[in-house]
């Protein structure tokens, strides 16, 4: 039986068989090894995980089986490269398009493809010095060399005599030519009978109707 420390410059009295039994059947906690009780330890890397996880947060095994996740942290490295994986299974074609994306440069291996909005096929042009962009006109015999008649071209506001097309110097311009609803390009409403110039990827809106001009590689007309 032990003895308590003495109080008050008292004797020291000797502890109760009770207080002596609660004591001995306390037991001794390691902090280290279990920082948090009730926790459970990885068996693959050892570490301490809270209550209730149920895979380890360091290493990812599951702590119920025991057997490592194959799922670790993505590893972002460069990422140009995958953007360099990607581009070098295309084709010689597409990857030239992906390249020239946005250029003004309208070479003489290139089509103008012009992609109308609610229409199924796109019309292929081969760009000459101008190139008119309208609707026939049955009473003069007067035809554009881009007819949008077939496209709805009188109810979307398409003038017979809309637009033009210019190529000079490999480069390509619009003009409005004074039409009833005019024209814009990407957007920018174009002062009648001034250049505006065009590039791949532009939006041309004709009146109401919207174009897609894309500057396509392929076969020019011999």
């Amino acid at each position: 039986m032990t003895e308590q420390p003495p109080k008050n410059g008292q004797p020291p009295t000797p502890a109760t068989e009770d207080q002596t039994v609660r004591k001995a059947a306390m037991p001794t906690i390691n902090l280290a090894a279990a920082p948090s009780a009730g926790g459970q330890k990885c068996p693959t890397c050892g570490s301490w995980n809270r209550i209730g996880v149920l895979v380890c947060e360091n290493c990812g095994t599951n702590l119920i089986s025991g057997e490592r996740s194959g799922v670790g942290t993505r590893q972002l490295g460069n990422q140009n490269s995958a953007v360099s994986d990607e581009t070098t299974s295309l084709s010689a074609d597409e990857l030239q398009a992906v390249q020239s994306a946005g250029t003004n440069v309208f070479d003489d291996s290139m089509v103008l493809r012009l992609e109308i909005s609610g229409a199924q096929s796109p019309l292929l042009i081969y760009p000459k010095a101008e190139t008119s962009l309208g609707r026939r006109d049955p009473a003069t015999g007067t035809m554009p060399d881009v007819d949008l008649t077939t496209y709805a071209g009188y109810r979307m506001g398409v003038s017979r005599r809309h637009a033009i097309i210019r190529l000079s110097n490999k480069r390509l311009e619009i003009y409005d030519l004074g039409s009833s609803n005019g024209t814009a390009v990407n957007g920018i409403r174009l002062a009648p009978h001034q250049p505006y110039p065009l590039r791949d990827g532009d939006e041309i809106m004709l009146g109401k109707m919207s174009l897609r001009a894309i500057f396509q590689i392929g076969s020019r007309k011999p």
